[in-house]
């Protein structure tokens, strides 16, 4: 099994370094101390043993003393009693080669002395050595007694080194808890050092990298030390500042391209706006020119028939007695002549679509050809069951146009709103006179199905319709949009879906002595 690695912070690894390095030197200089210490000890007791067993030889004054053995005797049971690192004391007589026991302190047991240590001790040289026990540590020492200048006995003493030892001991103890606990203060003091020195700036760092992450353009690392933390921060913010800089230049670099990428777009957009313009304009003349092939056939196949029902309409009415042509029927007759014309107007108008040549304006009374407009279409509306309401304001000055014209366009918008308003329904066409604007108004209303907003935008264009296939070809309104237009007037459309529909058509009133020169405009059927 895989144990999870342990992850330790700088000042985590900074203080157990440190305390691991404290540790190592502090207890083992306590180690070095204690050996020379107990060097020491050892030296000195042995200086101490020595000195002692030197004043033991100096108290013997005489051979006799030396000799008897009762007053020695007396000396080493005293000295033994008060000296308590004393082990042994023996005082020895040299009589000739031979060594005795003159006084001991333990009779029972002899210092180990060889006869080299006694040879040099005769010389007069004091002999010592250290003897580690399992027990216990002690010096024996072997000083020589001298009389009269004679060399004549000697002093052998067993010296003690444990009560020197317990007491190096202890202070040796308490030198080792001193240094733990004197680890244990720097080991704080150096983690408040580590976390002044070091963390604290660091985290001065992470704070800043945090707020630069966030979008915080202006943070800057508050570092103001002289060491290698404060240099570090100034690079930093220098680099920082750097960047900031060149973020600002590559944003006004991108807020440069945006905006010519911009203008490029738009130009785009308008050479589009163009091309799509252009495209239509391509249809639109392709279409105007199939239909004015079209219409050119249509007319011709039209024409002869029209003709001959003109005709035969003169025929008729030559033909037939006094008696049967009422004024009625002389009255329908008129209408049925009117319109064989109107359509052979129509016909002409077709033909001449796509290459219509000016022609002299006139004075054109609005009321009247509304009027007449909508007698026409009147049984129409009867037959569909619509109300067909006409309101005319008095007195309205004259229009300059062509009458003809200008009544194809009431016409399409009448026809168009008895197509589009059910059963019970109702229309109405009003005028109205000028106003700061000085133009007439025609405005035709129907109660029908309205018109939606998506198509109102449309409706204008050619071969656009709204009908069910069949019943219109799309340029009723197209050809009524043209024919106010070159009266320099405006034709508008306002409509709800399911609301009806308000066509409103705006000519400007003739100016007196100056005609308006409008040109003929194409005839058109009901869309």
């Amino acid at each position: 099994m895989r144990l999870p690695a342990v992850r330790l912070t700088i000042r985590q690894k900074l203080v157990l370094l440190s305390l691991l390095i404290l540790i190592v030197v502090s207890f083992g200089f306590a180690l070095l101390q204690r050996g020379i210490t107990r060097r020491v000890v050892e030296d000195d007791l042995r200086e101490r043993a020595v000195a002692f067993a030197r004043e033991i030889a100096a108290t013997i004054g005489d051979a006799r003393e030396l000799a008897s053995g009762a007053i020695l005797q007396r000396q080493i049971d005293e000295i033994i009693a008060v000296r308590q690192n004393v082990l042994q004391l023996d005082i020895l007589a040299f009589d000739g080669p031979t060594t005795r026991i003159v006084a001991t302190s333990h009779p029972s047991v002899r210092l180990p002395f060889t006869r080299e240590d006694v040879a040099q001790v005769r010389t007069g040289t004091v002999v010592s050595r250290l003897v580690d026990d399992a027990n216990v540590r002690y010096w024996e020492v072997v000083a020589p007694v001298r009389l009269e200048g004679a060399v004549t006995g000697a002093v052998a003493s067993k010296f003690s080194l444990n009560r020197a030892e317990a007491l190096a001991t202890r202070t040796h103890v308490w030198a080792l808890g001193f240094t733990a606990v004197s680890v244990a203060v720097m080991a704080l003091l150096m983690s408040l050092a580590v976390h002044v020195v070091v963390i604290r700036p660091i985290r001065r760092f992470v704070t800043t990298i945090r707020r630069v992450q966030a979008g915080d353009a202006s943070a800057e690392v508050d570092v103001r030390t002289h060491d290698e933390l404060g240099v570090l921060a100034q690079h930093f913010n220098a680099m920082l500042a750097r960047i900031r800089h060149f973020n600002d230049e590559l944003q006004s670099r991108v807020q440069e391209a945006t905006a010519a990428l911009e203008g490029r777009y738009r130009e785009v957009e308008r050479l589009n706006e163009v091309l799509f313009a252009t495209q239509e304009s391509l249809r639109h003349a392709e279409r105007l020119a199939i239909s004015g092939r079209l219409m050119a056939e249509v007319a011709h196949e039209v024409g002869t028939p029209i003709h001959s029902m003109a005709g035969h309409l003169e025929l008729l009415r030559a033909d037939l007695p006094e008696t049967v042509l009422s004024e009625q029927v002389r009255r329908r007759l008129d209408v049925i002549h009117g319109q064989i014309g109107r359509i052979t107007e129509i016909i002409a108008q077709l033909l001449d679509l796509t290459r219509r040549e000016p022609g002299p304006a006139e004075a054109v009374d609005v009321n009247a050809l509304v009027a007449e407009t909508a007698e026409l279409v009147r049984p129409g509306a009867t037959q569909h069951r619509l109300a067909l309401e006409l309101s005319c304001a008095p007195a309205l000055p004259v229009v300059s146009g062509h009458a003809t014209q200008l009544q194809q366009v009431v016409l399409n918008l009448l026809i168009n709103a008895i197509d589009a308003t059910p059963p019970g329904g109702r229309i109405r066409v009003s005028t109205r006179g000028p106003g700061e604007a000085r133009a007439v108004e025609i405005e035709v209303a129907d109660t029908g199905r309205g018109i939606p907003a998506a198509e109102q935008k449309r409706i204008f264009e050619p071969f656009f319709s709204t009908k069910t296939p069949g019943r219109g070809t799309g340029l009723g309104l197209f050809i009524s949009a043209q024919i106010v237009r070159e009266h320099r007037g405006r034709i508008e459309v306002t409509s709800e879906e399911g609301q009806g529909a308000r066509f409103r058509v705006v000519l400007p009133v003739a100016a007196a002595g100056a005609p308006v020169a409008a040109t003929p405009a194409g005839a058109t059927v009901a869309a």
